[in-house]
């Protein structure tokens, strides 16, 4: 292949009446090898001819680069006599070779991406575009924006391991079996309890709120320590048409999301029902076990009250899908025995009739929950313009929305909504998203060996569990090179986060002409939900705080307090932001929601002169 190679060569330095110069050490086989390529890359001797011509165009070995001398020697038309000078080049519309002014030899090698062009130009071989063959075969010596480079050796290995998500070991499982709705006693007292049910994506939260007693208690589920005490997780499984929350043989995931994406499908609906079902059933029987002393002797009328991002709760239709689910989940929890397919379907019957159930359903934006333990603090002046911008990051999704808060009549809150997006950005998709990127990156690689381990990390978006704080921490024994850092796996991902959050929400604000620059500068945020806990999105603080290209646009921070009536044990105070919705719902009284219009363009009219209203005496 060398000789074939130099035959060309040979050839086209004959066709411009000159012989192929010959350097030090011009045999190649006897001519120092290249540096040992890496793991993984393609030799050239297995590659096809036609390969192998285009590497030697986008990349030759530094042996065979003609050197500058001798290139510009090649150039030169050939003349009846030697001459020491160069000679004018052979094509007169293209401009002479110029020696570099730098201080090197001339007889090194020169720049391979220049000399490619002219060693095409000599051998004369068609260019082959192949960004496959670019990526994988040859590392290239000037990688594009988008290019990465992996070092791979030999004892790589991945150090993110799918540790199997635990059986979920309720506190009490007797307490998914309760059905009574009343806790049974000499009845001399009435009260209204609300069941705050925050259905996140991963993770069930409640909390049971007293405003007579001005109490709250949040439920805890299982014996964890902390927080994780109060979470449940989100799935359900089922065999043969039987409902269970701790084994079946069809596990279902990804309640909420997967019922929001197709609302009208009645198996979603269903696996939904199902769950609501038994946290009803769990709630109830825990609070009359732990606090029968309260309720024995009072007659409760319930009201449930589920949490929906914003941007969905403004879908009518949608809202309705939950608020009907609810109140099935409730027929439901009121029946004995076990929670099938039958007991859900006859239920779906009954929602339709009227009833004797002392129980009220209401579907509340989860952002207006959250803001209700900041809004009756001694932080909220009813008096001041109150906006305030809230981030709530989740497993699956990321919550940003812009609004307002009025002090209303009866101790309501009216909300006024500007801006508000939901969009698949969560902890859980942004690990799903590395996954694939190191699968592709790897395989582009050539090496396949940890494509399956890869495979079974995409964890479904209702896990809980920590995840690594940087791309680079799922390995080791492989590390990346990016030509660009603005090119990382995590870099691309939170530009698209960073888009929500600042762009489609912050600053869209006064672009839809919603509110003025005046009004948006120095406004509060919030940051909730689990995944404010990872570095990756905790970058958010720094780009809302400030901007230099946009001065107005700045965001403070802002932490919402635990309140002394929440009844949590174990909870820390800086984990509160977790249960903010759950304990929102459960004492919120929503009034008016509603969805800011822009403002119209301010139209200025002429201004006339006073005069012109009145006939000048003259014109008389």
């Amino acid at each position: 292949m060398v000789d074939s190679i130099q035959d060309a060569m040979r050839k086209a330095y004959a066709n411009r009446g000159l012989e192929l110069p010959t350097q030090k050490n011009s045999n190649v086989a006897s001519a120092k090898p290249r540096s040992k390529p890496k793991p993984n890359a393609l030799q050239v001797d297995n590659l096809p001819k036609d390969q192998i011509n285009q590497l030697m165009v986008n990349d030759p070995p530094s042996e065979l680069l003609p050197t500058q001398k001798n290139l510009n020697v090649a150039l030169a038309k050939p003349t009846s006599k030697p001459n020491n000078k160069p000679n004018a080049p052979h094509h007169q519309n293209k401009q002479p070779f110029r020696k570099s002014k730098s201080s090197r030899s001339t007889n090194q090698p020169i720049n391979p991406i220049l000399s490619s062009k002219i060693l095409q130009e000599l051998i004369d071989v068609p260019t082959i575009q192949s960004p496959k063959l670019r990526a994988t075969a040859c590392p290239v010596s000037q990688p594009t924006t988008d290019d990465y480079r992996l070092n791979i050796t030999h004892g790589a290995k991945l150090i993110f391991a799918d540790d199997q998500q635990k059986q979920t070991c309720l506190l009490n499982a007797n307490f998914i079996q309760g059905h009574a709705t009343q806790c049974h006693g000499a009845i001399n007292d009435e009260r209204e309890i609300v069941l705050g049910l925050d259905f996140g994506t991963s993770s069930m939260k409640v909390v049971i709120g007293d405003s007579t007693l001005g109490i709250a208690f949040a439920v805890p589920f299982t014996a964890e320590n902390g927080i994780k005490r109060y979470l449940l997780p989100s799935h359900v499984y089922e065999t043969k048409g039987v409902f269970s929350l701790q084994q079946g043989e069809q596990d279902y995931r990804d309640l909420k999301l997967s019922l929001i994406a197709n609302p009208t499908n009645l198996i979603l609906q269903k696996n939904v029902i199902a769950f609501l079902a038994f946290v009803i059933r769990y709630t109830r029987s825990w609070l009359f076990h732990e606090h029968a002393d309260k309720y024995c002797n009072t007659r409760i009328f319930w009201k449930l009250k589920i949490g929906l991002p914003v941007a969905h709760h403004l879908d009518q239709s949608l809202s309705k899908v939950f608020s009907q689910s609810g109140l099935i989940a409730w027929l439901v929890a009121n029946t004995q025995g076990e929670i099938t397919t039958a007991v859900i379907d006859s239920a779906r019957v009954l929602c339709n009739v009227p009833t004797k159930e002392d129980i009220e359903i209401e579907v509340v934006p989860e952002i207006a929950a959250q803001i209700y333990g900041f809004v009756k603090s001694n932080q909220f002046d009813k008096r001041a313009l109150n906006l305030y911008l809230m981030v709530d990051v989740g497993a699956g999704t990321v919550d940003s929305s812009l609004f307002q808060v009025r002090s209303a009549k009866a101790g309501r809150c009216d909300f006024e909504f500007f801006t508000s997006v939901v969009e698949p950005l969560g902890v859980m998709n942004l690990h799903r998203y590395r996954v694939k990127w190191w699968q592709t990156a790897l395989q582009k690689n050539g090496d396949i060996r940890f494509f399956q381990s890869l495979e079974k990390l995409k964890f479904q978006t209702d896990r809980e569990v920590a995840i690594p704080d940087y791309y680079s921490d799922y390995f080791k024994g492989i590390s990346v090179g990016f030509a660009d850092d603005k090119q990382t796996p995590d870099n691309i991902f939170f530009g698209k986060v960073r888009e929500q959050v600042k762009g489609k929400t912050y600053w869209k604000t006064w672009k839809s002409r919603l509110l003025k620059q005046a009004e948006l500068q120095g406004i509060p945020v919030f940051y909730c939900g689990g995944g404010m806990r990872m570095p990756f999105y905790q970058r958010l603080h720094d780009q809302l705080h400030s901007d230099p290209s946009c001065s107005w646009l700045s965001a403070i921070p802002h932490r919402i307090e635990c309140p002394k009536r929440l009844n949590a044990p174990g909870l820390q105070r800086e984990d509160f932001d977790r249960l903010t919705v759950a304990y929102g719902l459960s004492f919120l009284e929503v009034g008016k929601i509603t969805k800011a219009i822009p403002q119209p363009n301010q139209i200025d009219y002429p201004v006339s002169n006073w005069q012109e209203n009145y006939i000048n005496k003259d014109q008389c």
